[in-house]
């Protein structure tokens, strides 16, 4: 009877791992668009990041480049997404420089999603 007991108990703690595992999480999200170099501060318990070139001006966000839109004030232009797998942390750096010679509006919008 014991024995049982045991094996119950440790079916029940498989299946709370496993429903932990699955379970939904909870997230927000950070947008901020930035005109000069720099280093942008990743959010806390983030887990991935876009970045789209909004500006004029060719741009390079940790050494990824990212052109402008051939028409700027009317589509975006380069865009890119970092992410990793399911309860990732992002530990990096985000590191954004413009290449010279700077347009007259150069911007890159930075989207961070963190959990909660």
């Amino acid at each position: 009877m014991e024995r049982i007991e045991e094996m119950r108990a440790e079916s029940l703690q498989i299946l709370r791992q496993m429903a932990n595992r699955f379970a939904k999480r909870i997230y927000n999200m950070d947008v901020q668009v930035y005109s000069a170099n720099m280093y942008v501060p990743p959010a806390q318990n983030l887990f991935a990041f876009m970045f789209t070139n909004v500006g004029d001006t060719t741009a390079t966000v940790n050494g990824m480049r990212v052109f402008p839109s051939a028409t700027p004030l009317t589509a975006l232009g380069d865009s890119r997404t970092i992410a990793g797998h399911e309860g990732d942390i992002y530990k990096g750096n985000i590191t954004l420089s413009f290449a010279a010679p700077v347009g007259a509006l150069p911007q890159i919008e930075i989207v961070q999603l963190f959990y909660i």
